[in-house]
């Protein structure tokens, strides 16, 4: 009914037992609370229909749409370029993109769960994410328009690649080439919220070399975190054994850097002595020379806001999954 909501934060605060600037904090950064509080706040909030004002106000007194981007690693440069297309599409709709981060399993189901941080958004975009099954029909139950990346889910529209076929692609290179024996490096542990493309890669990976009749031996597969400096640490312990490979497969470039990293400290030529194969196609791996096994980053941001651009427009517009095209691209390392 209108003109019936006549709440204010000094209600909330004092139903929920908490400071004003803890609501607030709440509002404006609900992963800063701490679980119980948060769950105190968004009880109150219920009871008394209230709804926040200024920049996390409701969407409908807003001029231009506001798009939420949760995302878990939006530092990494495989995140920035899909964003970077996001934000092409998002600037030519005028629409304002907002990037979340996500830190935790706990915090992504707290900002879907939260009707004031849902509220500042017209759609929002979940990167390499798992979204909980009750938080997902939170979303459809609220109207939210929502596109995943990276982690399908059938209640909403998707984009993603086929991780599989990639690993199996750089299995193919080096098949090619004669380039065995050859290893693999990945991440261990991923984050238990996210999407984890590793064990995936690998598979493909694993499962060319035994069609071809090759086995990848234990020894030459490492896994470590998703940087550089660990990577180089790994390919060296690689490039250290008495009978190392002749060709490493990283999970992604960034990892793949390491590598070249290590076999410039020991002075290994590559690609003579040491082929070397990322996956992503980050922008620095077109600036190094690294071959790798594209998954169209720019286009995956660009699909997935026409995605959700097209769901705003039209609520009625049926949920698509779109499999984006991975392919090899051999520079100077392979």
């Amino acid at each position: 009914m209108a003109g019936r909501n006549r709440s204010t934060i000094y209600n909330v605060a004092a139903q929920a037992g908490v400071s004003i600037s803890t609501v607030s904090r709440f509002l404006n950064t609900p992963g800063k609370v701490n679980a119980e509080t948060a769950r105190r706040i968004q009880s109150s909030m219920n009871q008394l229909d209230y709804v926040p004002h200024g920049h996390v106000g409701s969407r409908v007194h807003r001029n231009l749409r506001r798009i939420g981007v949760l995302s878990p690693f939006f530092t990494a440069p495989s995140f920035v370029q899909r964003m970077q297309g996001m934000s092409e599409v998002f600037r030519l709709a005028e629409c304002e993109m907002v990037v979340c981060a996500v830190d935790s399993p706990e915090q992504l189901s707290l900002c879907l769960r939260s009707v004031s941080f849902l509220r500042r958004f017209d759609g929002l975009i979940v990167i390499s994410m798992h979204i909980a099954e009750e938080d997902a029909r939170r979303l459809v139950g609220l109207g939210l328009p929502a596109v995943v990346i990276e982690s399908p889910n059938p209640l909403f529209s998707c984009v993603d690649a086929d991780n599989v076929l990639g690993g199996r692609l750089a299995a193919q290179c080096f098949l090619a080439k004669g380039y065995l024996p050859c290893a693999f490096l990945g991440e261990k542990p991923p984050p238990p919220y996210s999407f984890q493309p590793s064990a995936t890669r690998l598979e493909g990976f694993r499962q060319a070399l035994e069609t071809a009749g090759h086995v990848l031996t234990p020894g030459f597969v490492r896994m470590g975190k998703l940087a550089v400096d660990d990577a180089c640490r790994m390919a060296g312990e690689l490039l250290d054994l008495p009978t190392p490979p002749r060709a490493i497969f990283a999970m992604s470039d960034l990892m793949a850097i390491g590598v070249l990293k290590a076999a410039r400290m020991r002075e290994i030529a590559v690609p003579r002595s040491l082929a070397v194969l990322g996956f992503d196609d980050i922008e620095a791996a077109d600036y190094m020379g690294l071959s790798t096994v594209s998954q169209s980053l720019l286009e995956s941001g660009r699909v997935a806001a026409r995605l959700l651009i097209d769901h705003i427009q039209d609520g009625e517009r049926p949920l698509q999954r779109v499999h984006l095209e991975v392919r090899l691209i051999e520079r100077e390392t392979t």
